[in-house]
């Protein structure tokens, strides 16, 4: 690849970047919103529902992609008959997948010894159908680094989801209101993407040729498959042994913190795993472009969580209502939680730009192994049982992760840990401000104190070393990038 051609994509990545975390914004508002605003109006047993529900449905999405995305991503050249192909699978898959979700719903009603569970399980699979059919799209508009696109899509869907739940929720006072909210999302994201991308598929699909992006997306799948259960296991168990209402808790913790940090690093991983994998024979760029961006994902990320986690026993009740207060300690778990993941979380990228997907897989069953290993220990304590074992797995799991990640690849494991260091140490300087300052301060003013003392914290520690101020000004530098030319600082001439 030519230095030119790494530099275009160096600026498309970062533009790609930039737009990715504007659509998140918006994306982790409306969901926040979407959070706040419907469960004032629901109650944790609706939650709950849709919550017993979630963990098949996401296993039926597994298998409905199969990695095809992935590896329509990943893959070094793409024949137009290989997307036709992968188009026509990626629809029988998604047909069979509702067609199951509509006959195992009498058993989800039993399992669950509630009727609710069943009916809403069986609707959901118009969802998964819905959802289907732009699979194929999706993955063209990402391989051609067509994230301006990508990122207008999510904005929008994000919105209309708000809306069409929070006016569902009026209406019908139900959990029909989150079923509702999610379908109608889903064919405004599939319409959009239709529009947005060109190809379109013909009758008749000739398969020779795409095993090798079967087998990609096989070893994808299975670590998919693992990982599912070691990320849905916690709300079954919870819904088993506590019911509705511990896992409506549960639940609403989990989508308040969890579910943000998810939202970053799915949208990340649209613009890093084609960037990278465009790279993956220039192993200078390559580190640099990954390094670059965990860097940044460190120092934007992590001081913000940090800050929720000191604040959470007032924030829960300040954002959801006093009626959800104990959900307090379960979201200050999950919250460490997701502390621990944020990095962790991008060395999927390693996998699969590399090609290492069947590496990624033995990981995933390894640390799966671990999460449900934990559940069944925190499980004996409740709700907040369950949480704490889940970080204290993550945690345990991390250097492990780090080594087997990075082994074979030019990212180094102490990077990883590196990175971190700054961020961490904003979160305790902000800790020690909030504790000092005490509980006399408004709820508003304790958050705003330990956001700004959390970021500044974490600024001033890349300031006060040689490598984290060389850290910052690269940041700068490419921040600047994202300005239009017209508002850059060219020389002069003459």
């Amino acid at each position: 690849m030519t230095r030119a051609g790494s530099d275009d994509i160096g600026r498309r990545a970062t533009r790609g970047v930039a737009s990715t975390a504007a659509s998140q914004m918006v994306k982790v508002f409306a969901t926040m919103a979407t959070t706040i605003v419907v469960a004032r109006i629901l109650s944790p047993a609706d939650y709950g529902i849709s919550a017993m529900v979630a963990p098949l449905t996401g296993l039926i999405l597994i298998f409905q992609n199969l990695g095809f995305t992935q590896a329509v991503v990943q893959a070094r050249d793409l024949d137009p008959e290989h997307s036709n192909a992968l188009f026509w699978l990626n629809v029988f898959v998604s047909v069979a997948a509702a067609l199951v979700m509509v006959i195992l719903a009498p058993l989800a009603g039993w399992f669950y010894g509630d009727y609710r569970a069943g009916y809403v399980t069986a609707a959901t699979g118009l969802t998964v159908l819905v959802s289907g059919l732009k699979l194929q799209h999706q993955a063209l508009l990402n391989r051609d680094l067509r994230f301006h696109t990508l990122s207008i899509n999510d904005i929008a869907v994000a919105l209309s989801t708000f809306v069409f739940t929070a006016l569902a929720a009026l209406a019908l006072r139900n959990y029909w209101a989150i079923w509702l909210g999610a379908l109608l999302g889903a064919s405004v994201s599939t319409v959009m993407v239709w529009t947005s991308c060109t190809w379109r598929p013909r009758m008749g699909a000739r398969f020779a040729g795409v095993r090798h992006l079967v087998v990609f997306g096989a070893n994808l799948t299975g670590f998919n498959l693992v990982n599912f259960f070691a990320r849905n296991l916690d709300n079954v168990i919870i819904a088993k042994a506590e019911g509705a209402d511990a896992v409506g808790l549960y639940d609403r913790s989990y989508k308040l913190m969890l579910f943000p940090l998810q939202n970053v690093n799915q949208p990340l991983s649209r613009v890093m795993i084609p960037v990278m994998s465009r790279l993956q024979d220039d192993a200078e760029r390559y580190r640099r472009v990954y390094e670059r961006a965990i860097r940044a994902l460190a120092l934007l990320s992590l001081p913000g969580i940090l800050a929720a986690a000191i604040c959470s026993d007032r924030l829960v009740p300040f954002l959801l209502g006093s009626r959800w207060s104990a959900a307090s300690p379960i979201f200050f778990w999950l919250s460490l939680t997701a502390i621990v993941q944020t990095v962790p979380n991008t060395t999927g990228w390693l996998y699969i730009s590399s090609g290492k997907t069947r590496r990624m897989m033995y990981w995933g069953i390894f640390s799966s192994t671990i999460s449900v290993i934990s559940f069944f220990i925190g499980v004996r304590w409740g709700a907040v049982g369950v949480a704490a074992a889940y970080f204290f797995g993550q945690l345990l799991t991390t250097p492990a992760l780090y080594y087997y990640a990075t082994k074979g690849t030019p990212v180094s494991q102490r990077f990883l840990y590196e990175a971190q260091v700054p961020s961490l140490l904003g979160g305790v300087f902000a800790w020690a401000v909030v504790s000092r300052l005490g509980e006399g301060l408004p709820t508003v003013v304790t958050l705003t104190v330990a956001v700004l003392c959390s970021y500044g914290g974490t600024v001033a520690a890349h300031f006060c070393t040689a490598s984290g101020r060389r850290d910052m000004a690269e940041m700068i530098r490419l921040a600047g990038n994202l300005l239009p030319d017209r508002f850059r600082r060219h020389p002069q001439k003459g």
